[in-house]
């Protein structure tokens, strides 16, 4: 089952883009693949924190993860490459994913509020506006694991 995927969130981020940088006309492939970046930036930070605790599932490509981790890739990148836009529960380990469908599901929006408190730094960015730089995701990072050490202790 898809726990998210970019393809969900593109029109958005186009209808932004567009808004942002005032174009109307056809979007060039460049211009394209921003959007996409845009559209997946809160998905790919959430797989960056998965490949950076180790948590990724078994179908997970080891040498991007290695890339993941030395920041020589972005998770927002292993997202686009090596997940076709879109997060499926078995690129999660099985005994993370009860963590996940209690954090990252819209139904708490726990995930998506931490996502907004620490990457789009209430500067009035649209959510689909901003690809979060290394201190976004350190924020983002460290609430994350709050919230996973606190589901652990509560199992």
């Amino acid at each position: 089952m898809a726990i998210d995927r970019a393809d969900w969130h593109w029109e958005s981020a186009e209808n932004e883009f567009r808004e942002t940088h005032g174009i109307t006309s056809e979007l060039t492939q460049e211009q394209i693949n921003q959007i996409w970046l845009l559209a997946g930036n809160h998905i790919g930070l959430f797989i960056q924190w998965i490949i950076d605790r180790g948590f990724e599932g078994e179908d997970a490509v080891p040498e991007d993860c290695a890339k993941v981790r030395a920041r020589q890739m972005t998770g927002t990148e292993y997202l686009m490459i090596d997940c076709d836009g879109k997060l499926w529960e078995s690129d999660i380990r099985e005994d993370v994913l009860p963590f996940v469908m209690a954090y990252y599901y819209v139904e708490s929006g726990e995930y998506l509020a931490h996502y907004t408190e620490c990457c789009l730094d209430h500067d009035d960015k649209p959510c689909y506006g901003v690809i979060t730089d290394e201190e976004g995701y350190a924020r983002l990072k460290a609430k994350m694991d709050e919230a996973y050490d606190r589901f652990v202790l509560k199992r």
